[in-house]
């Protein structure tokens, strides 16, 4: 019965692995990953204007919608030892506005962490620190009435709003963008959710590691994507060493994520990814 449960989830994660990739200009719906490409969970979709102009900017599946996918990986994970996961929020103002995004879409992905383990005392904090973010990257106003929201449903408990209200909240951060016409820092803000919980699931799985666990974190697709992404980026901005350094690492995550198969990635393999992600979380929370 045990290695019935294996076999299923090593097949779920391979399933979601593969599932077909359409030309950049056509794939439309973060996740976040949050963490392959996902759907947004319980919140589906209609056809809108947004969407037309997300897929002309190339604006793809893997901004809101990887993000929201590390909720899926944190259930699957369950349960989650929040003292070693959490970190401390960011509370300096960052300098680079590309910064700011990828900061902005690590706390969402702290977030996640915190709905998942149900910590109403955080709730509070989160909702400033997401608008003080969302102040300095010059869309307050679309976070605000989140940031009230995600307190008082954090103050009652409802886990499962707070949840939908943290995906909304990401996803009208992303419009904002795509209002700018800024699809490079909606792309940002999902490589900074995504890489946020990358480390939250590397982490998960490495205290507890298993195989079938490590096979969540086999996510190719979509770090072949974001490595093309940053090769895409404007030279003065590509060549600061804050995106020297994450442009390195993601390379790493490449290869590592490449080689490794699904329902074979072993514990090593695992501490590689999470040390990786580790250290470029940290750059962007210092700039450097």
């Amino acid at each position: 019965m045990q290695a019935a449960a294996s076999h299923h989830a090593i097949q779920k994660g391979m399933k979601a692995a593969f599932r077909p990739r359409l030309p950049l200009t056509t794939i439309c719906t973060l996740f976040f990953a949050l963490f392959g490409p996902a759907p947004i969970l319980a919140q589906e979709r209609t056809a809108s204007a947004t969407d037309y102009q997300r897929e002309e900017l190339g604006v793809n599946p893997y901004t809101a919608p990887s993000v929201a996918d590390i909720f899926q990986q944190l259930d699957d994970l369950k349960p989650l030892p929040f003292e070693q996961l959490k970190r401390e929020f960011p509370q300096g103002m960052h300098s680079g506005r590309e910064q700011m995004g990828m900061v902005f879409g690590g706390l969402v992905a702290d977030g996640f962490l915190i709905v998942e383990c149900q910590k109403k005392n955080l709730v509070d904090d989160l909702g400033r620190v997401l608008l003080r973010q969302a102040r300095s990257l010059g869309v307050g106003d679309r976070v605000m009435r989140h940031s009230a929201s995600l307190t008082d449903l954090g103050r009652r408990g409802d886990w499962a709003a707070v949840r939908r209200e943290l995906i909304s909240t990401q996803d009208d951060v992303e419009q904002a963008m795509i209002a700018l016409r800024d699809q490079k820092m909606a792309h940002l803000i999902s490589l900074g959710g995504w890489l946020r919980g990358l480390e939250i699931t590397s982490s998960a799985v490495e205290s507890k590691y298993a195989p079938e666990r490590a096979a969540v974190l086999w996510q190719r697709d979509l770090i072949n994507y974001f490595a093309e992404e940053m090769k895409t980026l404007p030279p003065p901005l590509a060549h600061t060493p804050l995106f020297e350094k994450l442009r390195s690492g993601v390379s790493a995550i490449r290869i590592l994520l490449n080689h490794a198969p699904p329902d074979k990635m072993s514990l090593l393999e695992v501490k590689a990814l999470h040390a990786q992600a580790r250290e470029l979380n940290l750059a962007i929370v210092a700039g450097e």
